[in-house]
Formats: structure tokens, sequence, C-alpha cells
């Protein structure tokens, strides 16, 4: 019997024979955009590593070979996407000709079988989002989900105000992002001392960082069927949530909660029949709320971030946008999601907070429908595309002094003004971010009630913060964030 060493030999040669034909195949048919010599087998993938990140790497690959470039990761080819122009010509000109999701990759292929709103294509994506957007359109889940969000900024201040206790920030802001998320999804929120939903929380967690794409089996797949245990404990933690919200549904299948005030309650009050001509199993609504989950619990904990430590960083900034509240809203009343037009000021800092820090700068993969051209270059069918969403809100030519922090340039109605392809932290196009209905209640909600309350300060005021960030597996993170502290508003 072969020793594994020997099949890993077999299979890499293999791979190499294959990797070579497959490249002179592929150049001789289309024109291909330029981008570094790759290796065999592991292509790029060591020059994408180290330093601060892929994204800076990617970076690196923008100054020599341009807006449009390709990179070689393991198995797959990339087709690299930055600035304003291919931006616009691909998602919105071309963006039904690349709604798909490349789900044949390792790691959706092994996790999510095409099922959820991130991973699915065709009639099943299409009625998972249609649905989200309904319950996010919907007047009695979005007033529920207000009820929810007043609660959770109460409990998360009463945790800071508590001088008794030492809290952990970071918990702090893990834990409110998963009690909003878990209101929009099951109707439920928990104590932060709920032991059972602390681990359904951290289950997510788990499960999320196994399905990042930066993970190396989705692009060297032999890897991951060495060590399998990797899937397995993956499939464990789904299991695990998919058991709780189970127990949920059993819970809704017996009371009489009617109108729905939450996106499962939304799914099961459409009929078997509905439910069936749309292609929508229990598993797909499952898949979608852990998607959900996993995508908007890591957005939602990022801008908090951004937005402490911009506030820490510009204290005029913040004292601009209390004493506004202070003015319009008063010390006493706790703001609300809808209360964005009252204080315009306070609305235009989080749309700058979204403009410079963005939570998603790639975003997630897309795949050609069929061969396209973008510019002067080909993109072949089932081409993954990995789409700067960062440059387009950066640009120079549109913006003035873009790296300026400046909420002012969003106030007077200056947001209607601005292209979707210009400000676009949600992405555009046929794929755009379906959260970010709910995520914009919850960034300006929080702002505003964190700033009406609490002082944002560092634990040495008398140094200047550092916005120095590194890129992990799903985005720009502050490397200085631990030196945030919040001083309640005497």
């Amino acid at each position: 019997m072969d020793s594994p060493w020997q099949i890993v030999g077999i299979a890499s040669a293999t791979a190499l024979v294959l990797y070579l034909a497959i490249s002179y195949r592929r150049g001789s048919r289309y024109k291909l955009p330029p981008g570094p010599w790759a290796w065999p087998i592991v292509g790029n993938l060591f020059q994408l590593s180290g330093g601060k990140g892929f994204y800076y790497k990617l970076l690196g690959f923008r100054e020599r070979y341009g807006d449009l470039f390709r990179v070689q990761m393991g198995v797959h080819t990339f087709f690299v996407v930055f600035g304003r122009r291919y931006f616009h010509e691909l998602l919105v000109e071309k963006g039904d000709l690349v709604s798909n999701r490349p789900n044949w990759v390792y790691t959706p292929d092994k996790l999510t079988h095409g099922k959820g709103i991130v991973w699915s294509n065709g009639k099943q994506w299409l009625a998972m989002q249609a649905l989200l957007k309904t319950a996010m359109d919907d007047t009695n889940v979005m007033s529920a989900l207000r009820r929810h969000l007043t609660a959770e900024f109460e409990e998360f201040q009463s945790f800071v105000r508590d001088g008794s206790t030492t809290y952990n920030l970071e918990y702090l802001i893990r834990q409110a992002a998963f009690n909003f998320l878990s209101a929009f999804l099951i109707g439920k929120r928990s104590a932060y001392d709920d032991s059972t939903m602390a681990e359904m929380r951290d289950k997510i967690e788990s499960f999320g960082f196994s399905m990042a794409t930066a993970n190396i089996e989705n692009y060297i797949p032999l890897l991951a069927l060495i060590n399998k245990s990797k899937i397995r404990a993956a499939e464990n933690d789904e299991e695990y949530v998919f058991g709780i919200i189970r127990k949920v549904i059993k819970e809704n299948k017996n009371s009489t909660n009617d109108p729905p005030q939450d996106f499962l309650q939304m799914y099961l009050s459409k009929s078997k029949d509905d439910r069936s001509k749309d292609g929508m199993t229990e598993l797909d609504a499952l898949r979608t709320i852990v998607d959900i989950y996993v995508g908007g619990r890591d957005n939602l904990i990022t801008y908090i971030k951004w937005m402490l430590m911009t506030f820490a960083k510009y204290p005029d900034i913040q004292a601009r946008c209390r004493s506004e509240i202070f003015k319009v809203i008063g010390r006493d009343r706790r703001v609300q999601a809808d209360d964005g037009s009252k204080t315009p000021y306070t609305l235009a800092t989080v749309k700058e907070l979204m403009r410079m820090r963005a939570p998603v700068v790639l975003a997630p993969f897309h795949a050609a429908k069929q061969d396209i051209k973008l510019g002067e270059y080909d993109i072949p069918k089932d081409g993954i595309i990995l789409i700067d969403c960062k440059a387009p809100s950066h640009d120079s030519n549109i913006w003035k002094d873009p790296e300026v922090f400046n909420p002012e340039r969003f106030l007077e109605g200056a947001d209607h003004q601005v292209p979707e392809t210009i400000f676009a932290p949600y992405g555009t196009g046929p794929r755009y971010c379906i959260g970010r209905y709910i995520g914009d209640m919850f960034q300006y909600a929080f702002t505003a009630n964190l700033v009406q309350n609490f002082q944002v300060t560092t634990k040495n005021p008398e140094e200047q913060i550092s916005m120095e960030d590194v890129f992990d597996k799903f985005g720009l993170r502050p490397q200085h964030f631990d030196k945030i502290v919040l001083k309640p508003v005497e």
C-alpha cells in the first residue's frame, strides 16, 4: 500500500501537469489581466501572507499591475478588482452576470451545500433574499427590533456603569452585537450571563472562523483531506446552533404570536406550499440564520470598535454629537433608531464612519455566470472575482480630502447627491449585503445612545491614539482598541 507521502507526491505531480495544461489553454483563449508569476500548486499564497495581512498584499500588487489583475491562490485563479471604474462596470452594468457565488470552493461546499443566503445561488438565493427583505420592511418586525435594541443598550449601559464589577469592553460589544442579531433572527435576547446563549454565541464565532474564505484548505484542498477534524468540528458547532433554533421553531409553532415579529416567525408564517414553490426548506432557513449571525456579528463588532476609536481620536466631533443629542433628544430619553433625521450631524458622523471605516473591505467572492469582458480584459465563466469595496469611498477624484474624517460632507442632503457606486459600504448590485437595513438601524441607535451616556476616551488621554489597522480573516481591525475607555457622562 502506498504511503501518505507517496500519495501526496503523485497528487502534486498530477496537479502540476493539470495546472500547466489549463494555464496554457486558458491563456490561449482569453486576454487575461496581468498578474504575478505563480508557483505550481501554491500559486501566489506565499506572496499574499505575512505583514499587515492579505488586503495590504493586494494593495501592493495593485501598485504594480493596476486596478484589475489576477492572482493564483492554490487551485483557484482570482480576478481582483479595485477602483470606481471597474467597481461600477462589474457590479452595476454587469451585476446580473456576476451574481453567483463560487460555492464549489472547499469550505462552502462541505459546510453549506449551497443553502442559506451567502453561498446559495439561483432560485433559493432569490427566495431567501426576498424573505429577509420582507422581514426588514415589516412594521411589526422593526417595531419589535427597536424595543429589543432599547433593552440591549440599557443592559450594556448597566454593566459599564456598575463600578462594583470589572467589565471587559470587548466582551460587552460581542454580546450586544449577538443579542441584536438574535432579536431580529429568532426574536430573543439573552442575559449577559445566560450560559446556553453564550455557548451558542461562541459556537457561531467558532463556526465563522471555520467558514472564513481565508482558510488555507479552500486553496489547497489536499490539506483538508489530511485534517478532516476541522470540518467535523465546524459541523458539530453548526448542529449545536441548529438544535437551539429548532427548539425556538417548536415554541413558535405552539404559540399564537401573530403577526410575525422576527425573521424566523416570518418564515414560519409562509404556508408549506409557498415554501415548497420557492424552494425554501427548513435547512435553508437554518442556514440563512447562521449566515446572518456570522456575517452580521463581525460587521457590527467592527463598526463599534472603529466608532469608539474615532470618537477617542476626535473629541470635538464626539462633543458636537453629544451636544446635538442633548439639545434635540435630551439627556433622559433613550435615542430611537428613527431619530436620525432629528440629529443630522450625528447621522452624518455615522455615514462618514461607514465611508472611512466600512467593516467590509473585500466583498464575498463573486463568480462569472459566463465569459465576460471587463475593460479590455476577459474573465472566463466561473472565474472567481474578488472586489475591493473601500477604494470607491476613498477616490480623491470624487471626495475632497478622502483621508480626512469630515462628517460635514454628508450634511444638508449631500448624501442624496452621492451615487451608490461611490458610497457603497454594503456593496451594490444584485448581491449587495442584505443586512444593510438592520445594520443602519443598529449603527445609528447604538452610536447615538452611547455618546449620549458616555465619554469615549483612552487609558492615557495625553497620548494621541493610533488608528493603525491590520487585516485579519474578516476585515481591517484597529490594532489599539485595548486602549479605549468609557466614562459615564455626569
